[in-house]
């Protein structure tokens, strides 16, 4: 090969090393075929320069064609609607029954491609090149071929030394530690599932509850071990085998990048994380390991941060990738508390960013993240705690009394509403809910305490459906109340509204029935 030639081809890959502009994303093992990216007036370009040589033109078609598939898979890749792509050789001599004719730019479906041919002598018009990248050209004024073949010798040996000692990094980096905490985390939850579904069921809301799933009211009344324990429950067997199969590549990954303690650090807090957030922002009852899994994601953020070279040459794009995928699915399935998805990936970043990469201390980024996730923790416990309208937790629990009271355990139902009432709740259904388990335990004294509570609120409801004429269940539930009351006329004439309103409610139509 020429001389000349390599020393331009292992002059332009130095370069690329070593600009702060550009990023290399993909090498071969000998250093001869080199992808990287660019920002080229402000946009950002993929090259790839290959120094070889084609004996025939169908072979040169192929490699080209190879080229411009894996030019469109990273395209894909990055979720980009188009991408810029040079394909670039060095090579010593034209291939046999090439015809000789110009190569122009092309568009092959959202890929522009230019094709680049830099052949014997015209390897001087390489120059242009580093121009067109902002980078040093070189001079090489008066060079003999003795002294283009030293130089293109020992720049080679300083990229490739360069590559190796990356790649080394690269490999150590994901190598640091041995997972452990992962398994122990599946192990966990996969007894835990089996322990739920003895118990009852592990998608029976009741022994969820039971059993330390979140549930709001139960927090509020100072049950804190209920930000850690849903790290473990998962309802039904498809949560827990996609939770787990998640955890396995996820975690087994992060563990070795941090090592066992960081990572036990790490999965907890984004777990707690996870659990706050979905106590802050939801009301409904929620287990998984789903909060602490996204803090896994966020722990592999930490890297983009402190070597996002690294990160986006490795496993970059997947991650984001994976990432949008499964908020969007979140917001588009219903059911999945985002707020925890996104509570936990917060987390997991914040926890990454106080133990740091292992060997890798950087305190001016360390202690600042450990003061601000302390103020962000105790700013959300106090709003959820303190500032938060506690009313939109009423719903859930009110369906979850229901359930309690069709199950007839009756106590428990009273205790789930408690905390409203403590609370001097205006809900009036909480207030019939309550008086009619007390009814059911034969405890009249309590019931008719709770009877004087339907006065205010019966003159509650008749004010819901004053504001909101079109409000049945309003309607419905005043029945309710006036027949517990003996305004039976008044009942009547609710549920007529109500099945006005929704004339196929068998609830509503039971209910009339009875009063006739």
């Amino acid at each position: 090969m020429s001389a000349m030639q390599d020393y331009y081809y292992w002059s332009l890959v130095h370069a690329v090393q070593h600009n702060k502009e550009c990023s290399i994303i993909h090498t071969n093992r000998d250093g001869t075929e080199v992808w990287f990216d660019c920002k080229v007036h402000g946009e950002k370009t993929t090259f790839r320069v290959a120094r070889k040589s084609f004996s025939w033109e169908n072979d040169l078609q192929k490699d080209q064609v190879l080229a411009f598939e894996r030019a469109e898979g990273l395209r894909k890749q990055r979720f980009q609607r188009r991408i810029i792509f040079h394909n670039i050789y060095i090579i010593d001599f034209e291939p046999l029954q090439y015809d000789g004719r110009e190569q122009k730019d092309l568009q092959l479906k959202k890929v522009k491609v230019k094709l680049e041919r830099y052949v014997g002598e015209q390897v001087y018009e390489i120059e242009s090149l580093f121009s067109h990248l902002d980078l040093a050209v070189p001079n090489v004024e008066g060079y003999s071929e003795e002294q283009f073949l030293h130089q293109a010798h020992q720049i080679r040996y300083e990229v490739l030394s360069q590559m190796n000692t990356e790649r080394k990094e690269e490999e150590r980096l994901f190598q640091y530690g041995k997972p452990f905490f992962t398994y122990i985390f599946l192990v966990a939850q996969i007894l835990m599932f089996l322990f739920l579904e003895w118990k009852g069921s592990s998608e029976d809301p009741l022994t969820l509850i039971e059993y330390g799933a979140k549930y709001n009211p139960l927090i509020l009344e100072g049950e804190w071990w209920r930000f850690f324990t849903p790290i473990i429950i998962h309802i039904g067997v498809f949560h827990l085998l996609m939770n787990s199969l998640a955890l396995y590549y996820l975690g087994t990954l992060v563990e070795r990048m941090y090592g066992s303690a960081r990572f036990l650090f790490i999965y907890i807090a984004a777990g707690f994380a996870g659990v706050l957030g979905s106590f802050v922002w939801t009301s409904n009852l929620s287990a998984g390991a789903s909060g602490a899994i996204f803090g896994c994601f966020g722990a592999l953020l930490f890297l983009a941060r402190t070597n996002p070279r690294v990160f986006f040459r490795t496993i970059g794009y997947n991650v984001l990738a994976l990432i949008v995928i499964n908020l969007i699915f979140g917001l588009v399935v219903p059911g999945i508390d985002n707020a925890g998805h996104i509570g936990g990936l917060v987390g997991g970043f914040l926890a990454a960013s106080i133990v740091s990469l292992p060997k890798k201390p950087k305190l001016y980024v360390q202690i600042p993240a450990f003061v601000s996730t302390v103020l962000l923790v105790l700013g959300l416990l106090y709003y959820g705690f303190s500032i938060r309208t506690t009313t939109a937790d009423e719903p859930y629990a009110l369906s979850l009394a229901s359930e309690y009271i069709k199950q007839k355990k009756y106590e428990v139902a009273i205790k789930s509403l408690d905390s409203f009432v403590e609370r001097d709740t205006n809900n009036a259904l909480i207030y019939y809910l309550r008086g009619y388990a007390y009814t059911e335990l034969k405890e009249y004294e309590r019931a008719e305490q709770e009877l004087k509570e339907y006065e205010r609120a019966e003159q509650e409801l008749k004010e819901s459906v004053r504001l909101d004429s079109n409000f049945h269940e309003g309607y419905y539930y005043l029945a309710l109340l006036n027949a517990e009351l003996n305004h039976v006329d008044e009942a009547k004439e609710n549920v007529e509204k109500a099945l006005e309103i929704e004339p196929a409610n068998k609830e509503y139509q039971d209910l009339q029935r009875k009063l006739n």
